[in-house]
């Protein structure tokens, strides 16, 4: 069950985050791309316990910087997108293509605004009007199994 597209994290940084999206890559088959630099040790006991083994079962992609992605995504012929609150585009409605890359924000601050207005794509998960976001974990969650049932 090799799917045809992939997630980024953008610096994120709180461990137990990375460790289950780490575990969710691993069980979905899709690689994950991370944006450094993190806020934390991979050796950190938070991430370790969270991760588990399931670090040995995912396809993991180091990016020094965002220009750095940047570059690999272009020479990828890859389009990015950008998961956020900041559009009304849900992802229920979005025309996903092979090669797509989610961009997601860290948890405590998104993306910078310069990497906002770099990218012309993005996505978000409706919400009722009292609530700001969902966990990042569960962010993924949501829109990857949205991914995964409309290519």
């Amino acid at each position: 069950m090799t799917h045809k597209f992939s997630v980024c994290l953008y610096q994120p940084d709180m461990p137990q985050n990375l460790g289950v999206i780490i575990r969710t890559a691993a069980c979905l088959e899709f690689p994950l791309h991370i944006i450094k630099p993190l806020s934390f040790s991979m050796t950190d006991k938070r991430f370790k316990g969270a991760v588990m083994d399931y670090i040995d079962h995912c396809t993991l992609h180091h990016h020094n910087s965002w220009d750095d992605f940047k570059d690999f995504s272009e020479s990828s012929n890859c389009r990015v997108i950008l998961a956020t609150t900041k559009t009304q585009n849900s992802i229920y409605e979005y025309k996903f293509k092979e090669k797509d890359i989610i961009l997601f924000g860290k948890e405590t601050a998104g993306v910078p605004d310069f990497v906002h207005n770099q990218i012309i794509e993005k996505i978000t998960i409706p919400m009722n009007s009292k609530t700001r976001s969902l966990n990042l974990a569960t962010s993924v969650a949501i829109v990857t199994s949205t991914i995964i049932n409309s290519i």
